[in-house]
Order: structure tokens, then C-alpha cells, then sequence
């Protein structure tokens, strides 16, 4: 296990206790994460790593820098949530070809209670709160069975992105 101290396993001791301050101030301001793995395959990292690069020094990339449609990678299994109006029924600013062929979408979707139930966007939005609790990415993967009686297996993350640096 490693830490940002060093390394649990095959760290050689001095035998003192100045290997660390316990005084160490941690709430101060770290940088912002290191993107993982760049040759990464998985979607969700690499989801995760064009987060981070977006970043800078705020808090949250802003969300005007972002184009989903422009994004062949993840544009296509993507939704975009808007918050402006509030959380309990955010609005569906963009939501990808595939997601919604998934769903059986015929027509658009303008509110996260137009979206069909026990279909895969629904499972994706289920964790919506969590980044808004935690002010982070959120990771998620389970399986359900959907509205065609099919077994899927899925894997996501939920990004935050903000127009002030401050909400999501």
C-alpha cells in the first residue's frame, strides 16, 4: 500500500520518529491529481484523466470547456446533468446516441424524471447525489437487469464540472 509519506511495504526505518511530523498541516492545498495511466483503456479512467487535465487550479473544470459531442471517446455513453435549476430534478443537458439507444429513447429527454425506469441511463443517474455529497468523481459499477429482461453488467463515473468553481 503506498502512501503519500511513502511506501507500507519495504520502507526501511531509521528507528526515529522524524521520518514524518505529526504537526503536518494536512488540509493544505494539495495539487490536483495526477492523471492515471495514460496508455489506460479503460473509459472510465481515461473519462477520469480528461477530468483532471481540465482542472488547473480550481476546484472543478468548468463546465463551458466541456463538449460532449466532440468527445468520440466518451460523447457517445455520456449525460450531461444541470443542476441550475435545482437537484431534485436536474435537467439533461446532452445525453449520447448510444446511452439513449440503450434506453429505447425515441424522443428527447429534457428532465431526469422523463428517463425510463430500469434502463441503464437510470442506473447511471442513480449516483448523481454522491457527487454533489462528496464534491468529487464517483466510480460505480454493478449489474441489474433491464427492461428487456437482459443482465447488464456496467461500469461508470460521474464527473463534476462547475460554472463558478464553487457548485456543481
Amino acid at each position: 500500500m503506498d502512501s503519500l509519506r511513502g511506501y507500507f511495504t519495504g520502507h526501511e526505518s531509521s528507528g526515529t520518529e522524524s521520518d514524518f511530523d505529526l504537526n503536518e498541516d494536512e488540509t493544505s492545498s494539495e495539487p490536483p491529481p495526477a492523471p492515471v495511466g495514460l496508455d489506460e483503456r479503460r473509459m472510465q479512467v481515461r473519462a477520469y484523466n480528461f477530468w483532471a487535465s481540465l482542472l488547473g487550479d480550481r476546484s472543478f473544470p468548468t463546465v463551458e470547456e466541456l463538449d460532449p459531442a466532440s468527445l468520440p471517446d466518451f460523447g457517445p455513453y455520456s449525460v450531461l446533468l444541470d443542476f441550475t435549476c435545482g437537484i431534485d430534478n436536474p435537467a439533461i443537458l446532452y445525453l449520447g446516441d448510444q446511452l439513449a439507444e440503450e434506453c429505447g429513447m425515441d424522443g428527447e429527454i429534457k428532465l431526469l424524471s422523463e428517463v425510463p425506469g430500469r434502463s441503464l441511463l437510470s442506473r447511471i443517474t442513480d449516483h448523481y447525489m454522491q457527487i454533489i455529497a462528496n464534491q468529487a468523481p464517483i466510480g460505480f459499477e454493478a449489474e441489474f437487469v433491464n427492461n428487456r429482461g437482459a443482465t447488464l453488467l456496467y461500469r461508470g463515473i460521474l464527473l463534476p464540472f462547475s460554472s463558478d468553481d464553487d457548485t456543481i
